[in-house]
C-alpha cells in the first residue's frame, strides 16, 4: 500500500497539466501514487497526462464531463494511500510539499485535514490562512479557509465518518471543512507548498456569482448552528466581515457592524459553537484589516 494518493482531476487543463504532474514526480517523498481523472475534456488533456508512462501514474478517463464533485467522490473511492492529497491539473506544487504533509500528519493523529499557504501566480501574493483548528473553525463562518489543492486528508477519518464531497456547486470545499472540524482537527501549515495559479478559465473565475450563491448557503448554515437568521442587511454586514469592507470610518456604519459582532458573540455565549477568545479576536481582526484596507 502506498502512503498516499494524490488526487488530481483535470478538465481542459492542457496548458498547464505537464508542469503540474511534473511537480508532483519530482517531490522529495516519494510513496505516493497519482490518481489523474480525465473528465471529459476537449483539449488534450488526456493525451499529455497518457505521454508521461510513469507506473505512479492511475489514469482514470470519463468519456463526458461528470462534475467535480462526482470526480472527486470517484477518486476518494480509488485512494488506497494512507493520505489522500489533493491537486488540480493546474497548479504546481513546491518539491518538498508531499513530505512536510505527511511527517505533520504522522506526528499529530489527531488531524484528519491539513493545507498550508500557498503563492498566488499571476498576483504575486502570498495566503496568510489561519494554522490552528479553532482559528480555522471560526474564519469558516466567513470564508473558505483551507486551500483546496494545498490539503491532505487522513483516510481513515473520512470513511470512518461516511464524509465524501457533497453537491454545493463550486464551494464544496468551503462545505466539507464545516462538517470535517466536527469530527476531527484541521489545520494549515505555515509554510507556503504551492503555486496556486491564477487565470480566467479557473472555475471561481468563470463561475463568480453561483460560487457567491453557494457560499451564502454555506455560511448561513453556519450561523444557524448559532441561532442566527440574519436579515438581509444583517447578511450584507456579514459580507463586509467577509472581505474587509466594515467602513470603520462611517459611524453609522461601523455601530451597524459592531451590533451584528455583538450578536455573534451573544449567539455562541449561549450555543458554545466556538472558543469565546478565538472569536472575538477574529472579529476584532475584521475590523482592523477593514481600516487597513480603508
Amino acid at each position: 500500500m502506498v502512503k498516499v494518493s494524490v488526487l488530481l482531476p483535470a478538465y481542459n487543463t492542457s496548458n498547464y497539466i505537464e508542469e503540474a504532474i511534473h511537480s508532483l514526480l519530482q517531490q522529495t517523498y516519494q510513496d505516493f501514487e497519482i490518481i489523474a481523472i480525465d473528465d471529459g475534456s476537449t483539449d488534450g488533456t488526456l493525451d499529455k497526462i497518457r505521454a508521461f508512462g510513469d507506473s505512479r501514474i492511475r489514469v482514470v478517463t470519463h468519456p463526458v464531463n461528470r462534475g467535480l464533485v462526482n470526480t472527486l467522490n470517484e477518486g476518494l473511492t480509488l485512494s488506497r494511500g494512507e493520505y489522500i492529497a489533493r491537486m488540480d491539473g493546474d497548479d504546481i506544487c513546491m518539491p518538498q510539499r508531499l513530505e512536510r504533509q505527511v511527517a505533520f500528519m504522522d506526528a499529530n493523529p489527531h488531524i484528519g485535514a491539513a493545507g498550508s499557504q500557498a503563492v498566488l501566480l499571476g498576483l504575486d501574493q502570498v495566503t496568510d490562512k489561519p494554522l490552528h483548528h479553532e482559528e480555522i473553525r471560526c474564519w469558516q463562518l466567513f470564508h473558505c479557509t483551507l486551500i483546496h489543492p494545498t490539503v491532505i486528508l487522513r483516510r481513515s477519518v473520512l470513511e470512518a465518518n461516511g464524509i465524501q464531497y457533497l453537491f454545493y456547486p463550486h464551494a464544496e470545499d468551503y462545505e466539507i471543512w464545516n462538517r470535517l472540524a466536527d469530527v476531527t482537527g484541521l489545520a494549515n501549515l505555515p509554510e507556503v507548498l504551492l503555486y496556486y495559479r491564477q487565470h480566467p478559465g479557473q472555475v471561481s473565475n468563470q463561475y463568480q456569482g453561483l460560487q457567491a450563491q453557494t457560499a451564502e448557503l454555506i455560511r448561513r448554515k453556519q450561523l444557524r448552528r448559532l441561532g442566527l437568521e440574519p436579515s438581509y442587511e444583517e447578511y450584507q454586514i456579514h459580507l463586509d466581515f467577509c472581505h474587509y469592507r466594515i467602513k470603520v470610518h462611517d459611524y453609522t456604519a461601523y455601530s451597524k457592524a459592531f451590533a451584528w459582532a455583538q450578536k455573534i458573540i451573544q449567539a455562541n455565549a449561549e450555543r458554545h459553537q466556538y472558543d469565546p477568545e478565538t472569536l472575538s479576536m477574529v472579529l476584532s481582526r475584521c475590523f482592523k484589516m477593514s481600516e487597513a484596507f480603508s
